[in-house]
């Protein structure tokens, strides 16, 4: 592996347990068993996943609230204390620089949580703006491990590890909890569809004494999880749960040429606010007037798993091209996410995918891929 590449807290652990490949400029694991195995953990027990790869920005001071309404969609002054929500940051164009997560975590502090190939980006972009603004922004992401547990079963392994009872906590939020000798906090939010959590563990600094307590951390949750089938988990089963939830992955679905009404994640974007953030502008005439492409599910009809940049095709016209693409393992079939203009197809249509050159018929469907009744966080059996 490059030299140049950043590495996690426990990069020796993983490397040591399964099978590290380069990942948006960090070594990563893909898997330790089976991708198809380590995703039904995810959809039947519970998966750990180390994303300490993504960036974690601390925002404070008097100006926080507006700072952080500039640069980011959805409503941040609707944010109570310890609540969170998803949103996006966006050019002056519209099209969107990264998604993100943020947790106001006191009345003039969040933590804001990005990807990991747009966290110098954003980074940047953030201390272009700052010095209009009252606000402090750090970047404590090498500070900070995050590892996110999520299953069926990840509130009942939370609540054995914390000192309180983590089912009290509603999705998005992030509360700070203590886990034996760790301070941390608990973000009911993931990335899988499924219930569950992110933790950040506070005071884990990237030396030999950090890393020793992630390790140590990873290794209690795969102890104490040993009776709900928990599985450490790789990037192939966190990309292969979030496409079956229907979820974007930046650089796929997203990118700064798409905006979020394009990408259909409107819960992300808000448009009573005040002051407007960069591009509202642009997604408020998206919202109002249509947008020129618009994301679509699909599912295989016939044999065949798509892939990213497969022409999808009507009546032998290539009408768009799929961003996202593999297997699904609750389904056992391929599916796929694609970008098409809007009103030439609806739910229920069969269109074709073309596959190393052949055809193949797909149905155009509605996410998540799953039926919502049996799997994911709306579950009900």
């Amino acid at each position: 592996m490059s030299n140049n590449l950043e590495r996690t807290h426990l990069y020796d652990w993983h490397n040591q347990n399964g099978s590290v490949v380069p990942f948006a400029g960090w070594e990563m694991p893909v898997r330790y068993s089976d991708i198809r195995e380590e995703h039904m953990a995810v959809r039947e027990n519970v998966g750990i996943f180390d994303t300490t790869h993504m960036f974690r920005f601390f925002i404070s001071g008097p100006d926080a609230v507006a700072f952080l309404q500039f640069l980011t969609t959805n409503n941040v002054r609707k944010l109570e204390v310890n609540d969170g929500h998803y949103s996006t940051c966006l050019n002056e164009d519209g099209g969107t620089l990264d998604d993100l997560m943020l947790y106001r975590v006191g009345e003039q502090e969040f933590i804001w949580v990005t990807n990991a190939a747009n966290g110098p980006k954003i980074f940047k972009h953030m201390k272009s703006h700052a010095d209009k603004y009252d606000v402090t922004v750090e970047d404590r992401s090498r500070n900070v491990v995050m590892i996110a547990v999520q299953g069926p079963k990840a509130l009942s392994l939370l609540n054995k590890i914390t000192s309180v009872d983590a089912t009290q906590y509603s999705r998005f939020t992030c509360n700070p909890v203590s886990i034996g000798d760790y301070r941390c906090y608990l973000c009911r939010t993931g990335y899988t569809g499924e219930d569950g959590g992110e933790i950040l563990l506070l005071d884990t600094p990237f030396d030999e004494s950090g890393k020793k307590r992630a390790t140590e951390f990873w290794e209690m949750l795969l102890e104490e999880g040993k009776e709900y089938g928990v599985q450490p988990c790789g990037l192939g089963a966190r990309d292969s749960t979030r496409l079956e939830a229907g979820f974007v992955l930046y650089g796929h679905e997203l990118d700064e040429e798409t905006s979020p009404i394009e990408a259909k994640i409107p819960y992300a974007v808000k448009f009573k606010v005040d002051p407007h953030y960069i591009g509202y502008d642009v997604v408020k005439s998206h919202k109002k007037e249509g947008v020129s492409k618009t994301r679509i599910g699909l599912v295989m009809i016939d044999r065949g798993i798509p892939r990213e940049n497969y022409p999808v095709l009507l009546n032998d016209t290539e009408i768009g091209i799929t961003t996202s693409g593999g297997f699904s393992p609750v389904l056992e079939k391929g599916i796929a996410l694609a970008y098409v203009p809007p009103d030439v197809v609806e739910i229920g249509d069969t269109v074709h995918i073309k596959i190393r050159g052949r055809s193949r018929k797909a149905e155009v469907v509605s996410w998540p891929f799953y039926d919502p009744d049996k799997y994911g966080s709306t579950r009900k059996e």
